[in-house]
């Protein structure tokens, strides 16, 4: 059954059930097991989530002085990286109110083996404006760290779920329900300030300074301590 999928939808519209073999691997569930702490559908922190406008029969017109078009290519482990981005027109047809991106706000390659198959995802640091373009899924949460949600996400346990939801089913894509649906952990509200504050401490000032190796290693080193707190202790803060 190998490409098929196949939903059923609950009175309350929550994707429900799948027939691609590989997502019911028992894998998947042993390794979520490992994470100690109690675990939250990430829907119930979504303030609002769209990707950039759908424009057919044209490209996008470069603007020297206008907004950001974040592509998926923007994406970096260490966050956001607009050094190359196109600029659109404010009044351009890409530039919709909707795609506008804020400060916080998570960003996630939303199709395709070369982006959202390999994680592609960051949050957006800058206050420059910027839309997303149709190939990045704007995500803005409430109640939670964005950078805890995106380290949480690179970890083995949110990686696990994102690949089981990619697997088997043709092109690689993650749809809007699929991204309520991912699970994460509830950390104390300590370890997500630790999470944000060891980001822009370690990790954004390299990615800034575009030494993406350190940065990327950085990551490597946040994301290793995330799991090691929620492996050992549900609320233990990272060492």
């Amino acid at each position: 059954m190998r490409g098929v999928l196949l939903t059923f939808r609950s009175q309350d519209d929550e994707l429900c059930g799948r027939l691609d073999p590989e997502y019911w691997h028992p894998a998947y569930e042993e390794m979520l097991r490992d994470c100690r702490a109690p675990m939250r559908p990430l829907g119930e922190f979504i303030e609002h989530i769209t990707y950039g406008a759908i424009v057919t029969g044209r490209s996008p017109e470069p603007a020297q002085a206008g907004v950001l078009l974040l592509g998926q290519g923007s994406l970096r482990a260490s966050g956001v990286d607009a050094e190359r981005a196109m600029r659109v027109a404010p009044d351009s047809p890409y530039a919709l109110e909707r795609c506008l991106v804020r400060r916080g706000d998570l960003l996630i390659a939303r199709s395709g083996a070369g982006s959202v198959a390999k994680n592609r995802l960051g949050v957006y640091h800058d206050s420059e404006p910027g839309v997303v373009d149709c190939f990045v899924d704007l995500v803005r949460l409430r109640g939670i760290e964005p950078d805890y949600v995106a380290a949480f996400l690179r970890t083995r346990f949110g990686w696990a779920q994102i690949h089981r939801l990619i697997n088997g089913v043709g092109p690689a894509n993650l749809s809007f329900d699929e991204i309520r649906s991912l699970l994460v952990a509830e950390a104390s509200a300590e370890l997500q300030r630790q999470v944000a504050e060891r980001h822009a401490r370690r990790v954004l000032p390299l990615h800034r300074e575009r030494d993406f190796e350190a940065a990327d290693a950085a990551v490597r080193e946040l994301i290793g301590a995330v799991e090691d707190a929620l492996v050992k202790v549900a609320d233990r803060c990272m060492r």
